[in-house]
């Protein structure tokens, strides 16, 4: 009788953690409303990651999509790293619905629901609400009423005017941006059908610029997994930049600090994390089977900044769009302005794309402390090593150097790309 009352006293204890734990499981299935039939999508398409990963570069698995697969690319990147011009080349063809970082939405979903949560990207709630919303996106399914009021409110303030230019344009809104008449006030409410069929009917090609550390757990397996069903064609686009550039540009963010640390313990975890992350997303492109390599395209900002039309006449040729004169004309202005000429239909700091760009891939030799370089390039000394970034190793004289490029034409990670 007695081991009974302890058992059931026991139970009792926790039936509040499981009510919870029933509760949070009810919670995230009602954020964006996920349906049987999208469950067992995304189910599948973990079983097909687990089978494409096993296999390694040595098992030649084909990739096969439907005639009638809807076009993707996804632009993957960690933040300060160009991605905004990168998104921006896309942003101007008007082949292209453009979304900028999409897994905001998902991530104000999250906290609204969740509060803000310190390494929310490793929660299965947040995972669930991101494999949802990145298969529908690849679909051109905006089915979400949680999602289309984010939308509504972010793509539509006035800070981000031109953030997405076919969602600013007809016939979503009554004018283009480059009309004097156009103001986001005089466009319509989105809704599932005017959204979902612009996308699907009034462009060839959907782009995503995704950030790694929105990511769920900070991989491209999660990118892999929304693209492995055979109605998404699915192109990924890796861009990657020099970390002595991108982890102090972080730092001037606020993404990390160190602020009254003498050891600078901030910028050694900082610099190791997110080293660790891109070597780790690296090592797992390097296993995919060629079929699966062949639609990955490993991009630096460097070399887009020394030459813009070349890097461009790539990228288009890799995501399948024809170039246009007005592109190129435009991409050779924005590259060689600076950020006082960002205006006001430019949008925030974070979206004007104008600066000159090969004094932006250089900036970081005359801005950034030696020793603090000498700290990145100790933690991520293996991912530029596999980039060609040239190592400065307490040189000053080669930093002084400006005319002479850190980074190197031939590089190991280049060769995974060659044909085989």
């Amino acid at each position: 009788m007695t081991i009974r009352r302890l058992r059931a006293k026991r139970f009792l204890k926790k039936l509040p953690f499981l009510l919870f734990l029933l509760a949070v499981s009810w919670t995230g299935a009602y954020l964006l409303g996920a349906t049987a039939q999208d469950k067992a999508e995304i189910q599948a398409s973990h079983k097909y990651d687990q089978r494409v990963f096993q296999a390694g570069p040595e098992h030649n698995i084909e990739y096969k999509v439907s005639n009638a697969a809807k076009k993707n690319l996804i632009v993957v990147s960690h933040g300060r790293s160009g991605s905004s011009l990168m998104g921006d080349i896309f942003n101007h063809h008007p082949s292209v619905f453009y979304m900028y970082e999409p897994l905001q939405t998902v991530e104000r979903i999250h906290e609204r629901f969740f509060g803000k949560v310190v390494g929310y990207t490793e929660s299965n709630e947040y995972g669930r609400l991101a494999d949802k919303y990145l298969n529908g996106l690849l679909r051109c399914k905006f089915d979400q009423p949680n999602v289309l009021e984010d939308l509504e409110t972010y793509y539509r303030k006035q800070k981000h005017p031109r953030v997405s230019n076919a969602i600013a344009s007809p016939p979503l809104c009554p004018y283009y941006p480059t009309d004097p008449e156009w103001d986001p006030r005089l466009c319509p409410p989105m809704t599932s059908e005017s959204l979902g069929g612009t996308c699907r009917d009034n462009y060839d090609l959907t782009v995503l610029k995704i950030l790694i550390s929105r990511i769920p757990k900070n991989t491209i397996e999660t990118i892999l997994n929304a693209c492995s069903s055979s109605d998404v064609d699915c192109k990924i686009l890796f861009l990657m930049r020099d970390p002595r550039a991108v982890i102090p540009s972080s730092r001037s963010f606020g993404f990390f600090t160190n602020k009254g640390d003498v050891a600078k313990r901030g910028l050694r975890q900082y610099s190791y994390w997110r080293c660790k992350e891109t070597e780790d997303n690296l090592d797992i492109i390097r296993k995919l089977p060629q079929s699966l390599r062949n639609r990955i395209r490993l991009q630096r900002y460097e070399d887009l900044a020394f030459d813009p039309l070349k890097a461009l006449s790539g990228l288009y040729d890799f995501a399948g769009l024809p170039m246009l004169e007005n592109v190129r004309t435009w991409l050779n202005e924005t590259t060689r302005q600076n950020r006082r000429n960002c205006n006001e239909m430019d949008g925030e700091q974070a979206t004007c794309t104008k600066d000159d760009a090969w004094i932006a891939a250089n900036r970081w030799r005359w801005l950034v402390h030696p020793h603090d370089l000498e700290i990145i390039e100790h933690y991520c000394r293996d991912v530029m090593r596999m980039m060609g970034y040239r190592f400065v190793d307490k040189s000053y004289e080669l930093l002084a150097e400006r005319h002479v490029p850190l980074f190197t034409d031939n590089y190991e990670a280049k060769q995974w790309f060659s044909p085989q």
